[in-house]
């Protein structure tokens, strides 16, 4: 009877372990639980283990140090592990491929390039508005493209992702040479407003031969609105080839009344003047004697103006009524161009100061006229040359000038 059971748990013994062996054999062959390889497209999403199992295998995972980035092409060893019963945990091994196999989609930024001969060389991607694909992308040219002679051609452009699969773009390119530099036109001498803004562009054009839309700069960086004084202003143009021309003006800053010195409202108040002091039937020589009369009596002289350009001291002149040498001078000059009466004016030669006046010439040759008050009191209206030497050799040459630099005198 011992005997008996005995065997019978022998034989239990031996049916279970055999049981064991074959799970055993079963769960520890690699080929029946874990895929040996998986492929994925790049950018796909990222695959969960169960992808690499054959049968389910609950509680399986990727071991620790099992890394990939699905972005990028290349073959990942992972491991996968699994807690077996009895045998505790084990691991098992496998290989993610992932590939790229999929050529980058491109946009081109333009259909066909227009460029100049002196432009800099454009980067491969310049030509390029976009690039989709899973990895990163290299642009480049085909070849190297002499873009500084003229002339048209095809550039082509490679586009290369991680996986070498690539996409070609094909540009039509045409250089042209351009070396004419753009024309700035409209710059002109500004009167300003102390302390107002400054439109330096107003009437101020650049155009140029070949670009529609050449550039214009302005360098103020001397002026200084709030003070008064003479400034430099220079212009820069530049056209899409890289040529540059460049002209200079001045910008006068002055007090508000004198900013109101425009050749329009100069000539207004000239005509008012004149329509006081001058009658029917003078002639040239009586009506510059009307003038000079008007200058004299009503323009208090004063040192201290400090005005050049004709419009501003003429402007000062008539309506301030004050001013110096230069001020009665070109406001005379305003009443005399009005009238009509030919005139220059004529400077001394600079000692210790300047003095400028006028010559006029009414049909009987250049006779001097200078409608200042002398400091002794003589007017000196259409004299002789030699008259006007006797008198400034007789006062500390007031009146010495350089006869070289006008035409003949009376």
């Amino acid at each position: 009877m011992k005997k008996k059971k005995l065997i019978i748990i022998v034989s239990i013994i031996i049916i279970v372990a055999g049981m064991i062996a074959a799970g055993t054999i079963y769960y520890f062959t690699q080929s029946d639980l874990v895929y040996k390889e998986v492929y994925i497209e790049a950018g796909a999403n990222k695959p969960v283990v169960e992808e690499f199992l054959k049968h389910e295998a609950q509680g399986a995972k990727f071991a620790k140090g099992s890394n990939f980035d699905t972005n990028k092409p290349g073959d990942y060893k992972l491991k996968i592990q699994w807690k077996m019963p009895i045998f505790g945990k084990q691991n098992y091994s496998t290989v993610l491929h992932v590939q790229d196999t999929v050529k980058p989609k491109v946009e081109a930024a333009v259909e066909s390039i227009e460029m100049y001969t002196t432009a800099d060389v454009p980067a491969a991607a310049d030509f390029i508005e976009s690039v989709e694909d899973a990895t990163n992308c290299t642009i480049d040219y085909e070849k190297k493209y002499d873009f500084s002679k003229a002339g048209s051609f095809d550039v082509k452009i490679h586009v290369k992702d991680e996986g070498g699969n690539e996409t070609k773009v094909v540009i039509p390119c045409t250089v042209v040479g351009d070396t004419t530099a753009p024309e700035i036109t409209g710059v002109e001498p500004l009167v300003i407003a102390q302390g107002d803004a400054v439109t330096y562009k107003k009437n101020v054009k650049v155009t140029d031969d070949r670009d529609p839309n050449p550039t214009l700069e302005v360098d103020s960086s001397q002026v200084n609105v709030d003070k008064r004084g003479i400034y430099t202003v220079k212009y820069i143009a530049k056209d899409a080839a890289g040529n540059k021309s460049e002209k200079e003006t001045t910008v006068r800053i002055v007090s508000a009344k004198i900013a109101e010195a425009t050749e329009e409202k100069v000539n207004e108040l000239a005509d008012q003047v004149i329509a006081q002091i001058i009658t029917p039937g003078m002639d040239q020589k009586a009506q510059a004697k009307a003038v000079f009369n008007w200058v004299v009596d009503n323009i208090t002289y004063s040192e201290t103006a400090g005005i050049d350009d004709l419009y501003s001291a003429a402007y000062k002149g008539m309506a301030e009524r004050v001013g110096d040498c230069t001020v009665k001078q070109r406001t005379a000059e305003v009443l005399l161009n009005r009238l009509g009466i030919k005139n220059m004016e004529i400077e001394k030669i600079r000692d210790t100061r300047g003095h400028y006046w006028l010559l006029i010439d009414v049909g009987e040759g250049w006779y001097h006229y200078d409608p200042n008050l002398q400091l002794d009191g003589t007017l000196i209206f259409y004299w002789h040359d030699a008259d006007l030497w006797a008198y400034s050799n007789a006062h500390k040459n007031t009146h010495n000038y350089d006869p070289s630099k006008y035409p003949t005198i009376q």
